[in-house]
């Protein structure tokens, strides 16, 4: 039964930063991945990802938190875009009509604040998230798949008979964010402006004449002593043609080298329909570990 009359919806920085780490670990009780976090863990998080206490939401019933819908909410090409960073609902208020009362609250702040696109992730096995979200008007955009491969490469990695006919230059984020053929549908996260806030790097990758016609935007987590442990891929992108693959190719092997360094390899909420890179990952013994779906939802601005 929907009993959403009674909830009570107020920003998070409203909100101590006790009860916002609590709502979240008890929202996330019984998920299909353990995400638990301490204190500093989600402050990062908020910053990290560009979530906003002001326009994030916390749901209370009979006085106690209950759930919980983080926001974030910026400029993409122009347009106003909007960001579900994830949302949960405790136990014990679950089927009370939490989750509905809070995606109604969070879409009178887009519109108040002018959203063009509302966006967010799903876990592909989570359909009763998934259909909620349905209900509210959100579509399935394209299915994500997450790779990963630990240890060293061999040099054949990434092979193509072409690819050193093109060159791989480190930019920052900002810069791949400016070519025409940027894809500005991918998610969130893997957005450049993700990048630049959370110590991410890029390149563009450019053809004999020096035209760029790929890029790729990604992240290595260091240790202490600046030693390589992971490096994850975001968005690896080549403009459409007869030499795609080769440009592929080109960018995995800088983004991913060097080869040899025996670390972590991975992707992050990687567009799995972006077959020549999942195929060239595959081929080299990458291996899926979750699956996700990128959903949207489109607003009028009058």
């Amino acid at each position: 039964m929907d009993s959403a009359a009674t909830v009570e919806i107020r920003p998070l920085s409203e909100c101590s930063f006790e009860d916002a780490v609590r709502i979240w670990n008890k929202g996330f009780q019984g998920y299909f991945v353990d995400m638990t976090m301490s204190l500093d863990a989600y402050l990062a998080r908020l910053q990290r990802e560009g979530l906003s206490p002001e326009f994030s939401m916390v749901a209370f019933s009979e006085g106690r938190p209950a759930g919980f819908l983080l926001n974030g909410i910026r400029m993409d090409a122009g347009r106003k875009v909007a960001w579900n960073g994830g949302t949960g609902v405790s136990p014990e208020f679950r089927g009370r009509g939490i989750g509905k009362a809070l995606l109604r609250a969070a879409f009178d702040l887009y519109i108040a604040q002018g959203v063009e696109r509302a966006t967010l992730e799903a876990i592909s096995e989570n359909q009763q998230a998934i259909s909620l979200y349905q209900q509210f008007g959100y579509e399935i955009f394209e299915r994500l798949i997450s790779l990963k491969r630990e240890g060293s490469l061999s040099e054949p990695a990434f092979h193509h008979p072409d690819s050193q006919a093109y060159s791989a230059r480190r930019v920052a984020p900002f810069d791949v964010g400016q070519l025409e053929f940027y894809q500005q549908l991918e998610p969130w996260q893997t957005h450049w402006q993700s990048l630049a806030r959370n110590n991410g790097e890029a390149l563009i990758v450019s053809d004999r004449n020096g035209a760029a016609v790929g890029y790729a935007l990604f992240r290595k987590k260091r240790d202490e002593q600046e030693r390589t442990l992971d490096i994850a891929l975001y968005q690896c992108v080549s403009v459409p043609g007869p030499d795609a693959k080769a440009t592929i190719a080109c960018a995995l092997q800088s983004v991913y080298a060097p080869l040899e360094l025996a670390c972590g390899r991975s992707t992050y909420n990687f567009s799995k329909g972006n077959d020549a890179v999942v195929g060239m990952l595959t081929e080299t013994g990458f291996t899926h570990f979750i699956e996700q779906v990128h959903m949207v939802r489109t607003f009028h601005v009058l």
